[in-house]
């Protein structure tokens, strides 16, 4: 009895790893982002960071998937900025798209964006 349970279990293993699941893939966006986008995506990434002194320059995900987030430098000490910048990637799976950090630690959704 218990080899027959292996058996079957070993079957629905088997059967559900061969389900695929689309991959993800670094992309672009297919237009500029226009002054609303630009500051949905600086909010959406402020917020899961849950920062409010980050610069960043959106725009650029136009030629790179790669969005550089740095903190702003602390005025009159420019030697000394609080932190270092974060590098996240446009992603797109299906038809959504959604930044994801360098490791995967955060991932920050971004709808209504044309992603290529």
């Amino acid at each position: 009895m218990t080899f027959l349970r292996l058996i079957t279990f070993a079957a629905v293993c088997a059967m559900t790893a061969c389900q695929s699941v689309p991959d993800a893939q670094a992309t672009k966006l297919a237009v500029a982002p226009d002054v609303a986008q630009s500051k949905a995506i600086t909010v959406a990434v402020r917020k899961a960071m849950g920062r409010s002194d980050l610069d960043m320059d959106p725009g650029r995900l136009i030629d790179t998937s790669i969005l550089i987030v740095r903190p702003i430098a602390v005025s009159g000490i420019t030697d000394r900025v609080p932190g270092t910048p974060t590098r996240f990637t446009l992603m797109r799976n299906a038809d959504s798209c959604y930044l994801l950090e360098a490791g995967g630690g955060i991932r920050i959704p971004l709808p209504d964006l044309p992603c290529q």
